[in-house]
């Protein structure tokens, strides 16, 4: 589902970490972003191992709680992959392409560097912008940035949401998320500093397209 879809409607960044679950959901208000609810449960040992939910069904019941504390009735959600869990890699490819021919070829090219097979994928790309030219180049070309992740994996974190009543319409990656967050002011008001929220808030942003 693309971003411009569900603007205007409610989204609730939910962080799965190993040790508790957050949420957050913002609110502009005078042309500024803020938090409108959020809260946290904690998880027991072993429910999340290393980004990993070990536990799917302990994960549903946290995220319901978390959900129940912020007071938010939001179902729509924003999810996150751990950066340990994602392949990452900048391909150069020809401008100008088809889409239909750029997703092809950005599927042979993830091929090269995935330790699991393409069927077992989720992937996902998005193009960078033009590519620095190389000596003796004629050619335009554009950078792309590949993202995959077990198929599995994946899966599990949506199965989670699902279980806990929550509609999963992004799936990002925990790094881009905190990196989003950054750049925004308010999230450092919140409980402890912020900090434990701060990719939930990251996440949040979606809403607004960031």
């Amino acid at each position: 589902m693309s971003i411009r879809s569900f603007l205007g409607l409610g989204l609730l960044g939910v962080d799965m970490a190993d040790d508790a679950v957050h949420v957050v959901e913002l609110i502009r208000r005078r042309g500024q972003l803020a938090c409108r609810h959020c809260g946290s449960a904690a998880l027991a040992a072993g429910v999340m191992l290393e980004g990993n939910v070990e536990d799917l069904q302990g994960l549903a019941s946290a995220v319901r709680l978390a959900c129940r504390n912020s007071g938010s009735g939001c179902t729509r959600v924003a999810l996150a992959m751990p950066a340990t869990s994602l392949i990452t890699h900048v391909i150069r490819l020809q401008a100008g392409l088809p889409e239909e021919q750029l997703e092809i070829l950005v599927e042979l090219e993830a091929a090269q560097y995935m330790p699991f097979a393409l069927e077992d994928a989720s992937l996902d790309f998005v193009i960078l912008g033009p590519a620095p030219p190389l000596a003796g180049q004629t050619a335009r070309e554009i950078e792309v940035l590949l993202v995959a992740a077990r198929r599995a994996s994946v899966q599990r974190r949506l199965d989670a949401a699902a279980a806990a009543g929550l509609t999963p319409v992004v799936m990002d990656s925990e790094a881009l998320a905190l990196q989003a967050a950054v750049g925004q002011d308010g999230w450092q008001a919140l409980p402890d500093g912020g900090l434990a929220y701060q990719l939930a808030w990251g996440l949040a942003l979606h809403r607004y397209a960031r």
